[in-house]
């Protein structure tokens, strides 16, 4: 039957009955049911209530544009129903109920059009889907429910578009097509062959087996302990196409027998296959077994577990990250042309390739468990460490910069390339293993444990970063080892090598001479700045060198004995440690020194110290040297109460002192050898000897404090000297004795016996004290010379003291000569059967004592002066009368200069100096005075002045200057103006080491008349002065420095007359004379320091000078500028100038009047200026003077800036 209506009705479909309604912009209202077909054209809107179909329901849109189904359409139960539209036309469905067991069909019989699930209320049911063609359109979140029933089914060709929303499908058959806009997609059950296109994801959250195909899909995920199975390689192969592949934990990803490629893998699943699995990048936790090989790509982080045997090929540019510590599982095989990180310790069967390995802090990378041989050529870094396992052979074969340890716990280390293992890098090796070299240069941290070191003909070094370690095994071949770093280092295998032994720092231990080495000329021992010590008997053999660097070595024998039969060399100091003996028995030809701080040092060879060695001994029990032959040495030094002796034995001979250096040595020498002091310098003895032979002192100062038991014997030009015991003694020709070491007294057990021209040299102190020399025997005299030397300055010798300086059994003869280095004390010598006396007292009386070495006039004042300083016993001034007094003359006279207080005399002509400095400015400042209007003018001076001594005062030098300020007018032909100034100067006399220093301020006034080509000027100044003076004081025995604060002033009043030739246009030339008056005078003054202070009184002086002489002047223009230049040369003579006197007075000493330097009687001033008009009421000039005469020369520069107004 076949209805057409443009109307709405209310209609019931029942049966099979077959009804078309074409509808055209009509709607069909109302409730309806349906089960039969119904074809709808052009669009339109069946049912606008309810819509109710059950089995044989097919609602199929025909025609161009949409077709709307009532809101609520319900499906029966059991009903199996199809809704449909071809192609370019649609058809939208608002399902409501779909009954338990219905069928719904969308599509069919080659529709190919959209059937929309819109607005859908659809609340779930137990109903299955299938799309068996055309599209099957899922907009929105809602709509997707009727999916999440039993089955959903999509035909080939036919899709379910779910568009740009999320959904989920309960289950999922067929092999059609699931396409999604960048949205996720969860998939609970699935048994489907089709495609999935467009997903950001989709998740499979129950197991399956899967042969569909993923196009344009973000990631794949499989939810926690799920599995799915690929079921053929085609599937595995479309995994390639994935962005990423996410492994929930429990997951299992089961590729079978396929090979696959992953982009990116996540999570912490399984993912196995017998083939081969290939891996971009990605962050994985799980399991992975490939049994033909992974190959990794990009930069993949791996946390879980390989799962069997496991070949890994990391490609070059891509990054590996072992994070879980048993990724591989402990029988991985890697090859590696890219990168691998390794986070926790791992290990692997082999590794070979090219590429980079970082190991982290704390991690351990261990390779060869599989017992095989491989090499590796690329880099190992990073902070970890490395362990060869396994019986085969690891190879490094190019340099690695890791710096945790490397172990060989099996089978063969070989390197092959110089620096295979880095300098940080400690090596432990169990016993059986084997480091080889290869024949390259090797630098490790440490050496530990035990097995062979192959070195071959390379070098080995250890220790470098300051680490430590012990190693019993051997290491041989003709190379050698260098020990470096501050660590220690055991050896204590029997090692074969034959090159050198180096130890450069910390500690070598070893236990035999085989521990150094093979022994043999090549297998030479170096120590430079670092420790042997030994824990068993060493005994290096003669053909072993050992040289001794630069920065020292030290051998610390622990107790046992340690010998060294080869030549000893180098130039480091060799110091001597442990309890034990050393012994040198090598012809030796090091230059260092020696200390011995514990145990013995023995020396077996004439030549085992050079000649020139300093010895040093510790003041500790057990500690000493002992000399089997006659030995030379520089020096000698050390040992005390506790320990630190030398043994002379089979009647050997130690000759000290050959470097000139001075020592004190206080241990004791026994045995039957005899020594020899040679050298300039001083050798000390403190201790207590008893050898049995004689010393000889050859060169220089024996000191003996302690006591010598054999005979003793002063060579020509030495000397002996102490307070403690010596045998008999004899003085040769020009030798001394001077008891004490300075007051004190000497003893000879036996007797002594004076050379004529030897010298007894005494010091004398306080009262009665003095050098002594008691004697047990005979003091045979013959003549010598007693030469005195005085020393205590506490002590006056006015009234004469008395000392006794000698004491003997016997007395026989006298002394010759009797000399005293003093030019005010004379001595005397009385003598009894036991002793000898000397007397001394001064040659003169206070008052003429001093003067009498004096020969200047200052000189004999200051003498004078210091005669009579207070004598009482420890005053200050006692201690400089002394100093003097123990002077020769001409160390007097340089005394009574430095402080004669010469200074303060000589300043005052200095006073006048500085007035000269400012008449000098005025009167140049007057000669241009002489213009139109007042005018404001300064003018900078400077003064530098070498003035000679005149035979009595000393030499000294002047530095001056200063600033001038003032204004003048000019009234018809007179001018006027007034001034004020500031300066500073300095006063030195450098042969006084006096000085002193000035600040002065000036003010004054001058005039000035021109009478046609004549001009009258004069002025008038004060000038005030602030002075500080310092003298430093220092000769034998005394020091001091003086200071003193006071003022001073200068006035002074000049004039000048002078007639202008003009010789032409631009030049004029004047003759003129000066009339000038000073008067200089300073304030009393009382300086501050020790006992040579003096006191002065105040002081007047006045100086009258008259000046002739010429002056030029030239004007020119320059630039447009007015130039003048002049130049003036004169005649300057002071008249009834009088002498710079200084009446002074010693603290606690007499009164004397000293005389300072004059000025120039009779001087020569000639000078240039140059003067610059800048601008109509603007000049700027300078000008240089000088003053030569009588050995005084002055030179003085002057600029002057004039503002007009």
């Amino acid at each position: 039957m076949k209805a057409q209506c443009r109307f709405s009705i209310h209609f019931a479909v029942a049966g099979s009955a077959f009804i078309t309604l074409v509808l055209s912009a009509v709607t069909a209202r109302g409730d309806s049911s349906l089960s039969s077909y119904v074809e709808i054209s052009n669009g339109g809107e069946l049912g606008t209530d309810q819509v109710d179909m059950s089995t044989g329901g097919w609602i199929r849109s025909v025609g161009a544009g949409t077709v709307n189904l009532a809101p609520e359409m319900d499906i029966m139960d059991g009903a199996v129903v199809r809704f449909s539209a071809i192609s370019g036309s649609d058809l939208n469905l608002r399902l409501y109920r779909a009954g338990t067991g219905a069928e719904l069909h969308f599509g069919g019989a080659g529709d190919t059009g959209t059937v929309t699930l819109a607005d859908n209320f659809f609340s779930g049911g137990s109903q299955d889907v299938y799309v068996d063609s055309g599209t099957l359109l899922v907009p929105g979140d809602g709509q997707g429910a009727l999916l999440r029933a039993t089955t959903t089914t999509v035909a080939s060709g036919a899709t379910i578009d779910f568009g740009a929303h999320s959904d989920w499908i309960a289950s999922l058959a067929g092999s059609g097509t699931i396409h999604l806009s960048d949205t996720d997609l969860e998939i609970r059950d699935f048994s489907f062959d089709g495609t999935i296109d467009g997903a950001n994801r989709v998740t499979f959250s129950r197991s399956g087996s899967w042969q569909g195909r993923f196009v344009g899909v973000g990631e794949v995920a499989l939810s926690a302990n799920r599995s799915m199975s690929i079921l053929d390689a085609a599937t595995a192969a479309n995994l390639s196409t994935l962005d990423s592949l996410r492994l929930s934990s429990g997951s299992t990803l089961d590729l079978r027998t396929y090979d696959a490629s992953l982009n990116n893998l996540y999570g912490a699943g399984m993912i196995g296959t017998t083939e081969t699995l290939a891996i971009g990048s990605g962050n994985y936790s799980g399991g992975i077994i490939a049994a033909r090989g992974l190959t990794i790509s990009g930069d993949f982080l791996w946390s879980g577990v390989s799962q069997g045997a496991l070949s890994i090929d990391v490609l070059s540019g891509a990054t590996l990250t072992a994070d879980g510590g048993k990724v591989f599982g402990g029988s991985a095989d890697i090859s590696l042309d890219g990168a691998l990180r390794i986070n926790a310790s791992e290990a692997v069967d082999a590794l070979t390739g090219s590429g980079t390995i970082d190991v982290a802090s704390n991690a351990v990378l261990s390779v060869g468990a599989g017992d095989s041989s491989t090499t590796f050529d690329g880099e190992i870094s990073g902070a970890g460490g490395l362990t060869k396992a396994g019986t085969g052979t690891f190879t490094l074969s190019s340099r690695q910069s890791y710096t945790g340890a490397t172990t060989i716990s099996a089978g063969t280390l070989q390197l092959m390339s110089a620096n295979a293992l880095s300098a940080s890098s400690g090596l432990f090796m169990d016993n059986g293993t084997q480091l080889d070299m290869g024949g390259f240069n090797q630098a490790i941290a440490s050496l530990s444990g035990g097995g062979e070191v192959l070195i071959g003909s390379a070098s080995l070094s250890i220790g470098g970063s300051d680490a430590s370690g012990s190693f019993s095994g051997v290491i041989s071949g003709s190379g050698s080892v260098t020990k470096s770093g501050a660590g220690t280092l055991g050896l204590f295998g029997p090692n074969s090598f034959s090159g050198a032994m180096n130890v450069l720092g910390g500690t070598l231990f070893v236990s035999s001479s085989a521990s150094l080495g093979d022994g043999s000329a090549t297998n030479t021992l170096t120590l430079d700045g670092a420790t042997l010590q030994t824990f068993g008997t060493v005994a290096s053999p003669a053909s072993r060198a050992v040289v001794i660097g630069g920065a020292g070595g030290t051998v610390n024998t622990s107790g046992n004995a340690v010998t060294f039969a080869g030549n000893v060399s180098g130039t480091g100091g060799l110091t001597k440690t442990g309890a034990g003996t050393l012994t040198l028995s090598g012809n030796n030809t090091r230059s260092g020194d020696t200390d011995i701080e514990q145990g013995r040092l023995s020396l077996q060879n004439g030549n085992a110290l050079a000649d020139d060695a300093r010895v040093t001994i510790a003041d500790l029990a057990g500690a000493g040297l002992d000399v089997a032959t006659s030995e030379t040495i520089g020096s000698l030094a050390g040992g005390g109460s506790s320990g630190g002796d030398v043994t002379l034995s089979n009647a050997a001979t130690l000759n000290v002192g050959g470097d000139d250096s001075s020592t004190i040595f206080a241990g004791s020498i026994t045995g039957g050898g005899s020594l020899v002091k040679t050298g300039a310098g001083l050798f000390h003895l403190t201790g207590n000897s008893n050898y049995s032979g004689d010393t000889d002192v050859l060169d220089g100062t024996l000191s003996v404090n302690g006591s010598l038991a054999g005979a003793v014997n002063i060579g020509s030009g030495a000397r002996l000297q102490g307070t403690g015991s010596v045998g008999t003694t004899s003085l040769a020709a020009s030798s001394i004795l001077a008891p004490g070491n300075s007051i004190g007294t000497l003893t000879v057990t036996g007797d002594l016996n004076f050379d004529p021209s030897s010298v007894f040299e005494v010091e004398i102190g306080s009262t009665g004290l003095s050098d002594r020399v008691d004697v047990t025997g005979t003091a045979f005299l013959n003549g010598a010379k007693v030469q005195t030397i005085l020393w205590d300055p506490a002590v006056s010798y006015v009234n004469g003291q008395s000392y006794t300086i000698v004491s003997a059994g016997t007395v026989s003869g006298t002394f010759g000569d009797l000399e005293i280095d003093s030019a005010f004390l004379k001595s005397f010598l009385s003598y009894s059967a036991t002793d000898v006396t000397l007397t001394l007292r001064t040659v003169l009386s206070p008052g003429s004592l001093f003067p009498s070495a004096a020969l200047t006039y200052n000189q004999q004042q200051s003498a004078y002066g210091l005669d009579f300083l207070d004598q009482t016993s420890g005053s200050s001034s006692l201690a400089l009368y002394n100093a003097i007094l123990y002077s020769d003359r001409a160390e007097a006279r340089d005394v009574f200069d430095q402080l004669s207080g010469e200074i303060h005399a000589s300043l005052q002509n200095g006073l006048f100096s500085e007035a000269d400095d400012v008449r000098n400015v005025v009167y140049d400042r007057l000669d241009e005075a002489f213009e139109t209007g007042a005018k404001v003018w300064t003018s900078a001076y400077g003064n530098i002045s070498w003035l000679k001594g005149d035979g009595n005062a000393s030499s000294a030098r002047t530095a001056r200057g200063g600033v001038l300020y003032g204004v003048d007018w000019l009234i018809d032909d007179r001018a006027a103006g007034v001034f004020a100034g500031v300066g500073q100067s300095s006063f030195e006399i450098p042969d006084l080491g006096s000085t002193a220093n000035i600040d002065n301020v000036h003010l004054g006034l001058y005039a000035g008349q021109r009478f046609g080509g004549l001009q009258v000027k004069f002025g008038a100044s004060n000038s005030w002065y602030d002075i500080e003076t310092r003298r430093d004081i220092a000769f034998d025995g005394f020091s001091d420095s003086q200071t003193a604060s006071y003022r001073g002033s200068t006035a002074q009043f000049f004039s000048e007359a002078s007639f202008d030739f003009g010789l032409s246009r631009d030049l004029i030339i004047t003759p003129f004379g000066r009339l000038d008056y000073a008067i200089a005078q300073r304030d009393s003054f009382h300086e501050d320091g020790g006992a040579s202070s003096l006191s002065g009184g105040s002081a007047r002086e006045d100086q009258f000078a008259t000046t002739v002489g010429l002056r030029a002047e030239r004007q020119a223009s320059v630039a447009g500028k007015n130039v003048v230049t002049g130049f003036d040369v004169a005649w300057r003579r002071i008249a009834d100038q009088d002498t710079a006197l200084s009446a002074l007075t010693f603290e606690n000493g007499g009164s004397f009047v000293v005389k300072g330097l004059r000025n120039a009687e009779n001087s020569v001033v000639a000078g240039g200026s140059v003067a610059l008009q800048l601008t109509a009421a603007a000049a700027a000039s300078v000008s240089y003077r000088g003053e030569f005469g009588d050995g005084q020369n002055r030179h003085s520069a002057n600029a002057r800036l004039d503002v007009r107004f």
